[in-house]
């Protein structure tokens, strides 16, 4: 049995509906929809004491999403989204014509539009089957070659939700000297990382998935040997120390990773970032990734009994960490049923041919039950 969670109630959409798409955008919480509302009270007269108390807001937002990945503050830059902290790696690394990226089939674009257009100056994208990163790792090591200089996956696969084993990968990648870019996007807030303890280069995400923060605030943790290695691609006031002083100029850029941050930063949405980290903190993700594995585990019992296939790696029904997505075919076309679905206020999505489940640590037992109720609903209707 689920219980109840104490943080049901800081979601007033879940017992409104029935939301099973924190994989794709999520609902905020009433400490975030309070933070922002501080905020814009205060931007309503701007005085003199307003701006630094923002930027020290700013800070302790920074050091919080640090804690939350498993890095230091400096190693932690802000950005609007995970297709422009991925595309700042893409763009901010000294490429050779023949140098290799490597990646696999059914990532997210975000992880691989970046990639795909260093084409134009030599670099090669080396895809490997989504498969492997989980049940060979002899071809990743075998991909990473001489020429590789990177390799990029996402944590967690955004269609299977396949859990794929970054530290191991990174191991792999520390023995021949290449970079391990990770899309955090279906693991922050949900899944326990830590950047520095598993030797991740760079783990990246927007809030507005399984931290439940609003869409367009999020942030890369980077380390330090990337650091080494990142050129900003965008430049401004802020890239430079001592980035109060406009003249005359010193053009010393940072060595941090807010070296990345070239002008102002969306301070409103910074408030709601933050509010949903600290949030996340407060309950702890590692209770949060249990939480989320009693509940996946019992939409996966209710699948399997009315005999519907699930799609990834849960459809062997091995031990071992799971994410938050379960994925499964439907007896009925998926489109059609989620259309169903979302019309009895069961919100979720079609990825890779099936329906795709991503439930919260704020739900319970009661979520499952009326999923079940709603699915067998609406598969009737349909047959």
């Amino acid at each position: 049995m689920i219980s109840r969670s104490p943080f049901r109630e800081l979601f007033p959409s879940a017992d409104r509906g029935l939301h099973l798409d924190h994989a794709g955008v999520s609902p905020i919480s009433t400490p975030v929809v309070d933070a922002i509302g501080g905020f814009l009270q205060e931007a309503l007269v701007v005085s003199a004491q307003s701006y630094p108390y923002w930027e020290l807001r700013a800070e302790e937002v920074r050091a919080a999403c640090a804690r939350l990945a498993g890095a230091e503050s400096r190693q932690v830059a802000f950005v609007k989204n995970t297709s422009e902290a991925l595309s700042f790696v893409a763009s901010g690394l000294d490429w050779r014509a023949g140098d290799v990226v490597v990646t696999v089939d059914e990532e997210f674009p975000s992880n691989i539009y970046p990639w795909w257009d260093l084409q134009r100056i030599g670099v090669e994208t080396r895809m490997l089957p989504a498969r492997a990163v989980v049940e060979d790792l002899g071809a990743v090591d075998a991909a990473l070659d001489r020429r590789a200089r990177v390799l990029a996956v996402s944590a967690v696969a955004y269609g299977t939700g396949d859990l794929r084993p970054w530290a191991d990968l990174a191991e792999l990648c520390r023995k021949r000297d290449v970079l391990l870019i990770v899309d955090a996007i279906q693991a922050l807030g949900a899944v326990e990382m830590n950047l520095g303890a598993e030797g991740l280069d760079c783990v990246a995400a927007d809030g507005h998935k399984w931290m439940c923060a609003p869409e367009g605030a999020g942030f890369m943790a980077v380390s330090d040997r990337l650091l080494d290695r990142l050129r900003p691609v965008e430049l401004g006031w802020k890239s430079v120390v001592e980035s109060g002083n406009h003249y005359p100029y010193h053009f010393r850029v940072r060595s941090d990773a807010a070296k990345l941050e070239a002008g102002s930063l969306n301070l409103m949405a910074l408030y709601g970032l933050g509010a949903a980290v600290e949030l996340a903190l407060e309950a702890s993700v590692a209770q949060i990734e249990r939480r989320i594995a009693d509940l996946t585990d019992a939409y996966v019992d209710g699948l399997r009994e009315r005999g519907c296939r699930l799609l990834g790696a849960r459809a062997s029904g091995g031990a071992g960490r799971r994410s938050g997505i379960v994925t499964f075919e439907p007896k009925s076309a998926p489109e059609r049923l989620r259309q169903e679905l979302w019309a009895r206020g069961v919100v979720c999505k079609v990825r890779l041919g099936g329906l795709r489940l991503a439930p919260h640590h704020y739900q319970d037992e009661s979520d499952v039950t009326a999923f079940f109720e709603r699915l067998d609903d609406a598969e009737r209707i349909l047959s």
